[in-house]
This record gives structure tokens, sequence and C-alpha cells, in this order.
């Protein structure tokens, strides 16, 4: 879920690349772990989510922390929010959401991303194996603040992920997880997401 930007003088992990939010839910505790390959010197980061039962239905809070480029260590802090569109059915078995939200990251300057995109996905289940892939596309807007900014403080830039979610309970209590983000936002994806008291949609 995050990136490193191609800055020529800073690093900086987004907080938004992959954003993992499937039209399936993306609901309980999730951990991932993120490699992003914008730069040669490009770490991991480590980030988790979380859709906790106080929160409303369809919003999650994400933070993680990783190295950039650069070798300094960033933080970042987000929510993530999403609706349906549409529902699988006999007419369409796609399900399709719009989904937004707003993020964070602090470290060699600080970047604020609001994304703004669409996520269609198809549900399979076959006896216990139950397989959602999906694909978001839509927009991300950059605010970037401080000494060590980019010159270009504010850049909307397209953003496409690919994503999977595969498990082998009903419940879909243990949801494994991997997605990818493409084009200049790129980063791999792989974790696991728990449930927390209730199936996803």
């Amino acid at each position: 879920m995050a990136s490193v930007l191609a800055a020529p003088v800073a690093a900086q992990v987004a907080p938004d690349s992959p954003r993992l939010v499937s039209p399936f839910g993306s609901g309980g505790l999730g951990i991932h772990f993120v490699r992003a390959e914008t730069l040669p010197q490009d770490d991991g980061v480590l980030v988790a989510t979380a859709a906790l039962p106080f929160l409303p239905d369809g919003m999650r809070l994400r933070g993680g922390a990783g190295r950039g480029a650069g070798g300094n260590t960033a933080i970042l802090a987000g929510v993530d929010v999403q609706r349906p569109l549409v529902r699988g059915g006999r007419a369409s078995p796609f399900d399709l959401d719009w989904q937004s939200g707003a993020g964070v990251s602090i470290g060699d300057y600080t970047l604020i991303t609001v994304p703004l995109g669409i996520s269609a996905g198809l549900s399979m289940q076959s006896g216990v194996v139950w397989l959602a892939p999906y694909l978001t596309a839509g927009l991300a807007a950059d605010l970037r603040l401080g000494d060590l900014a980019p010159e270009k403080e504010f850049e909307v830039s397209p953003a496409l992920d690919v994503g999977l979610d595969l498990s082998f309970d009903l419940e879909r209590r243990i949801v494994l997880r991997t997605a990818a983000a493409l084009g200049d936002r790129q980063a791999l994806s792989v974790g696991v997401g728990l449930a927390l008291g209730r199936l996803r949609r």
C-alpha cells in the first residue's frame, strides 16, 4: 500500500499504493508487506490496515513505516472510504465500488495524498475456496511540503491497481491478499487479512 515517488533529491513513502481496497470489503485487520520498485534503492514498507467494528461501514484506517530510496525512514497514516455502486447479479457478475480517502506520510518531506477511484471485481466460490480478483482505476492528488520536497508541490496523477483476494475458509476469517500498483506509483504488496466477527459483504 505504499510506494516511493521518483523525486531527484529526496525519497518519500506514499500512503496509497497499492490501495488494497477490494469491492468485496477489506474488513478486520490486515498486515501487508509492500515492495516499491520506482527507484533502484527502494526498500520495503510494512503497512497495517484496520476496519474496526466501531467505524462506519466502508471506512478503514491504515498506518505503517518503511524506508525510501534516500535510506530515511518515513511513517504513514490514512483513512480509506468505499461505497457500493453495483452489486453482482444476473445482469452482471461484477461488483463495482467508488472509493476515496486521505493519507499523509512524513519522511524527507511531508506528503498529503487524496485518492479517488472506481473498483471492479469478480467473486468466485468453489467449495471452501473463494477467489476475488479486482481492478481499481482513478486519480491521486499529491501535495508535497517541506524544504526537501520536489519543486512541483501539487500534482494529480493516474492510479491503477490490480489485486487478488484468496481464502480457503468458508467464513473468510483468513484472507490472503496481494496487489500491484502500476505506472508511476508502482508497488507490489503481499499480506493477510483477519476478519473481526463478521463476513465481508
